[in-house]
This record gives structure tokens, sequence and C-alpha cells, in this order.
């Protein structure tokens, strides 16, 4: 886009307020205003209504919108008279933004449904990865207490003594080797 300079790049402003595009180049006679809608719409912006205002000068046409709506949002570009498809113009052009008036309450509402979007986003996420977690330990659980069960035949378990089973070491001599009988105490 060397041969046209178009200024501002990028608006967003709020509705009902004016907005202004220029666009440089060396033959404006030869140039036009388009709006490009979707990037498939090719829109020509000829002349002044009451919405709108073209006004050719010596090395720039300048575009005004009067009060913008949010229809008028889209890509705006200065380029050579009748194109008649939007993949002709060129892609330097100006996108319109229009954004809306919010009041204090307006923004507390959104705010307090994000918030509670997020709670419930939080709680979803906790179910759907505890519950498959709680599954999947209680079934390896059951997996190791059925495999204890089910040796092979012929098998034993070997029978060791626990750590309760195991009585103090004493060094002392038994009963009967003092002269008692084993059964007395």
């Amino acid at each position: 886009c060397s041969w046209v300079h178009q200024y501002p790049r990028f608006v967003a402003a709020k509705r009902n307020t004016p907005v202004h595009f220029i666009c440089y180049c060396s033959e404006p006679q030869h140039m036009q205003w388009y709006k490009v809608q979707d990037n498939e719409r090719l829109y020509r912006l000829e002349g002044n209504t009451s919405h709108y205002s073209v006004e050719w000068k010596d090395r720039f046409i300048n575009f005004t919108i009067f009060k913008i709506a949010y229809k008028d949002n889209g890509l705006y570009v200065c380029d050579r008279k009748n194109l008649t498809e939007a993949k002709q113009v060129h892609a330097c052009g100006t996108e319109l933004r229009v954004m809306s008036h919010s009041n204090i309450q307006q923004v507390q509402n959104r705010n307090t449904l994000k918030d509670a979007i997020i709670i419930i986003q939080t709680i979803l996420l906790v179910v759907f990865i505890s519950v498959p977690l709680l599954f999947f330990l209680d079934k390896v659980s059951d997996s190791i207490s059925t495999t204890s069960f089910l040796l092979p035949q012929g098998l034993e378990v070997e029978q060791m003594a626990t750590y309760e089973d195991i009585t103090p070491f004493r060094d002392v001599k038994a009963k009967w080797t003092v002269g008692e009988h084993p059964g007395e105490e």
C-alpha cells in the first residue's frame, strides 16, 4: 500500500460519536471509499448522506461518519474507483469497532455472571477429575485384594511370625532347668 496511506488504521469508538478517516494519495480524484463487510460484501461510499460525508481535497479524501452505530462495524478502504468485488480491494484499510455505553449496574451484572461461571466451571472440573480418579483407585485396590486370594494351587503362603508374635529376648534359664515344674508359675 505504498501509493495510498490511510489514517487511522484502527478505530474503536462509542456509539453515536463521529469518526473521521483520511486517505492520502497522489490522485484523489481517481479514488473512492469502500466498506468491506464480512470479507465478502463491498459497498461503495460515494456522495454525502445524512449518515456520512466524503470530501475530496488536493492530496487527500476525508470520510466522516456523523453518528456511528453498530451497523457501521467493518473495514473501510480507500481504493481506485469502480471496484466490484471485495477481493479486488487492497488490504490497507481502517477497521471500525463500535463500542456500547455501559453503566455501573451493567458492568457489575456482567462481573457477577462471570464469577458464577468460573465457580461452576471449577466445581465441574473437580467432579470430572476426582470421580474417575476415585473409580480408578477403587479398581486398583480391588485388583490387589483379589490377586492375594487367587494363588495357584499347590503354592502355600509362607508362614512368618509378625512383629507382635516375637517375644522380647530374655537371657534367663528355663524354669525346668532350675528345678521348677514347667506347668507351674
